[in-house]
């Protein structure tokens, strides 16, 4: 009795199955937001597929545990956008009216 074997398309170009990268086409504060994908949900590569080696690899843990609002790809992980704080003072001006009767 033979056991045949099949490896799924991915295995050899993708060794983890899930995987974080840059969606360049939408930003926040400047950076990338992330784009999720979990190869083994395709049955072939799309195009649009970046390659292994320009994403970053998660474990089942991290996948499990990402979240899908404000995040970013900065300094090459996965981090949630901080938008950055301006303190605005705004100065208000009185003015006063005299007016005198004669």
């Amino acid at each position: 009795m033979t056991t045949s074997t099949t490896t799924s398309w991915w295995a050899t170009s993708y060794p983890d199955r899930y995987y974080a990268y840059a969606n360049t086409t939408v930003t926040l504060g400047g950076d990338p937001t992330v784009g999720w994908v979990d190869v083994a949900m395709f049955s072939s590569a799309p195009a649009w597929l970046p390659a292994a080696s320009d994403m970053i690899a998660l474990t089942d843990a991290e996948w499990s545990a990402r979240s899908l609002v404000n995040q970013i790809i900065k300094d090459g992980k996965v981090q949630t956008y901080v938008p950055e704080t301006t303190t605005a003072t705004t100065a208000s001006t009185t003015t006063a009216t005299t007016s005198t009767a004669s």
